[in-house]
């Protein structure tokens, strides 16, 4: 998922096609004395250096810029955190969106007012895992707050058990 990557991949392949290019219109020059040929040959080769570097840059606006998540992912990811959700009273306002090859996952979990910081720090350490084994790499922040801030029809309420 790396862009970088991927353009490095398609430079090198573009400068393997370049020198095939060269060294078959200098043969095809040297066979048949035509010289023309070495042009049309190098604008073949140019065309295909322009047509390179627009998909690199074309691909490469994704990785530069945030871009939403496909909503399938989205949709696992919320499946996650609702398999996970046990502890708390709900979760809400998830964003997903990548940048790069990184995942950046961001919602607000609900917890019980009185609950001690260690027990809602252990809830978020379990939906962090749940998260990162559902996209791989990716930065998560949860932010938790209390029962008072429960959301009417939140997207994610802890089932009951």
């Amino acid at each position: 998922r790396s862009p970088a990557l991927a353009a490095s991949g398609r430079h090198v392949l573009t400068d393997v096609w370049t020198s095939a290019g060269v060294l078959a219109g200098f043969a095809l020059v040297v066979a048949t004395g035509i010289f023309r040929l070495d042009a049309v040959i190098a604008a073949l080769v140019a065309i295909n250096i322009l047509y390179a570097g627009y998909r690199i840059v074309r691909d490469s606006v994704g990785g530069l810029m945030d871009e939403i998540v496909d909503p399938a992912l989205r949709d696992r990811v919320e499946c996650a955190i609702a398999t996970h959700l046990d502890g708390a009273i709900e979760a809400h306002d998830l964003r997903c969106r990548r940048a790069g090859a990184m995942t950046f996952v961001e919602f607000h979990l609900v917890v019980d007012g009185g609950m001690p910081v260690s027990t809602a720090h252990a809830i978020c350490d379990r939906l962090e895992s749940a998260v990162r084994r559902t996209v791989g790499l990716a930065s998560i922040y949860i932010h938790v707050e209390p029962d008072e801030k429960a959301k009417e029809g939140a997207i994610l309420p802890a089932r009951a058990a």
